[in-house]
């Protein structure tokens, strides 16, 4: 930290800290932590106008003011530093978080990032421990922006009063219990789940850390395991894992989940996923499906992956239905408005399709299979023009990966412009020999541009590798002319087990 905001900021301190209620003789002063809540990160959509981002400025920085004021209402120390003194928004980056917790002895830092849709608001917090930087407590809140000083006070006293109270009256670290042991992994896990909603390169990686320290703190955590095998199946979707090791990798992490907890819905959820995506257990999946949802132990998760099953099936109808049915259940789910889109479009309907898939870059600004879909989208619409805007936006988001770059080459081609396709072909075919090579969507280069001999040689190498997205193969549109050829027919059919 910069010594002259450090002076500033000590002095500050000792006439600004808030002070706390008296204590018992029986309970000193020292035995409360100290607590300093950093500024919130705002996630600002694409569509926001300048006037939106100005109003959810002023909301998010007038919440952490409500939110310490709070925190001075309870048995804590509460740390207020001048605004210089601390980082921009979403930028409290570990290195200065150790060298605040250091210079002014934080011993919890209250952080979290916010999003919104309309009037609905949802913020995720974290309590982090200034010793190790440890994830002690995240939970997610919801609420509807009314007025902004209602809207601030009541959220702020239910992030306040959502923090589990054994968290302040914490003293120095100590062996963990076993049940202290279990809630730490359970947070972890937590935390992991929020990044691998994302799906992008980076958050899928954070995502398998958290996972990771999960099993790290409680080896027999069940929902890292089922958290682990549900980022190797987003990994291999995305491309950025070899299809083959994905599925392994994502098997073995659902079948430790399965010893060790069967009856977690998480875990049986996780399990569909693999079913579905990595061994091609599409009877077996639809049977688990079934259980769950004839038990009424399902959730919207349960009936996402039972409509990308049905919809993998042809069996639309359903599919939608089911889609429907998980967005009455978590309407701000990205992945799950992500879903009703897919569902009506390997139905057909293009118009209900377009205007799930913009809910869902909305909600979640970020989110690569957003944008990949909403080109395909407009692909099928005959909006070229829009087609490669969306998947521009794409590669950008996915850091110019392979996979979004050929569905661009698919938008030139159908665009009429051969030549700039071709030219993005003959780049990623040098990338041939990458492990993550995006088969299954070069092919679809290649049908649209009626070169049907090379898009059935890139099909073929799709299924060898096992990318996830050949189990759509017969409902994608952009093989229709293939479908008369004796080729496609043998592809189409093929089932591989592991």
């Amino acid at each position: 930290m910069n010594s002259t905001y450090g002076k500033q900021a000590s002095q500050e301190l000792h006439t600004q800290q808030a002070e706390a209620p008296t204590s018992s003789p029986e309970t000193t002063a020292a035995s409360y932590p100290r607590i300093l809540a950093l500024p919130f990160e705002l996630v600002h959509t694409a569509a926001d106008r300048i006037m939106q981002r100005q109003t959810m400025d002023r909301f998010i920085h007038s919440l952490r003011d409500e939110l310490t004021a709070e925190l001075a209402r309870t048995q804590l120390h509460t740390i207020i530093l001048p605004a210089k003194a601390l980082p921009s928004p979403g930028t409290s980056s570990l290195s200065f978080m150790k060298t605040v917790a250091k210079e002014f002895s934080v011993d919890l830092f209250l952080s979290g990032t916010m999003r919104h849709s309309g009037n609905q608001i949802r913020v995720f917090v974290q309590l982090i421990d200034g010793s190790d930087l440890r994830c002690l407590w995240s939970d997610r809140f919801d609420c509807e922006q009314q007025g902004f000083l209602t809207s601030q006070s009541s959220l702020a006293s239910r992030i306040i009063s959502g923090i589990p109270q054994q968290t302040f009256h914490r003293t120095k670290p100590a062996p963990l219990e076993p049940s202290v042991t279990h809630s730490l992994a359970e947070q972890a896990c937590r935390i992991g789940l929020h990044f691998w909603n994302q799906r992008s390169r980076a958050t899928l990686m954070k995502a398998i850390g958290y996972f990771k320290d999960a099993l790290e703190i409680d080896p027999q955590c069940a929902l890292a395991y089922a958290g682990m095998a549900n980022s190797y199946v987003s990994m291999s979707y995305n491309h950025l894992l070899p299809a083959r090791q994905a599925a392994v990798n994502a098997y073995e992490a659902v079948q430790t989940a399965i010893k060790l907890d069967r009856s977690s819905l998480t875990v049986r959820n996780a399990l569909i996923n693999v079913l579905t995506n990595c061994t091609w257990e599409w009877s077996k999946a639809e049977q688990e499906c079934k259980q769950l949802v004839d038990s009424g132990l399902m959730n919207g998760r349960t009936i996402q992956l039972y409509s990308s099953l049905m919809g993998s099936q042809g069996r639309h109808e359903e599919a939608i239905s089911l889609a429907l049915h998980a967005h009455r259940l978590e309407p701000l789910a990205p992945p799950v408005n992500n879903q009703v889109s897919l569902a009506y479009f390997y139905g057909g309907d293009y118009e209900s399709a377009l205007s799930f898939i913009r809910r869902t870059v909305e909600l979640e600004p970020q989110y690569i299979m957003g944008y990949a879909m909403l080109g395909r989208i407009e692909s099928e619409r005959g909006n070229w023009t829009d087609a490669m805007a969306a998947f521009n936006r794409a590669v950008e988001v996915s850091n110019h990966s392979l996979y979004s770059q050929a569905l661009l080459a698919y938008a030139h081609a159908g665009s009429g412009d051969a030549p700039r396709a071709n030219e993005i072909l003959n780049g990623l075919k040098s990338r041939s020999n990458d492990a993550c090579f995006p088969a299954y969507d070069i092919s679809a280069v290649h049908a649209i541009l009626n070169q049907k001999e090379q898009a059935l040689e890139s099909l073929s190498r799709a299924y060898e590798v096992r990318d996830m997205k050949t189990i759509f193969i017969k409902q994608d549109p952009r093989f229709f002319n293939l479908r008369d050829t004796p080729g496609f027919h043998e592809i189409a059919s093929s089932n591989y087990q592991m």
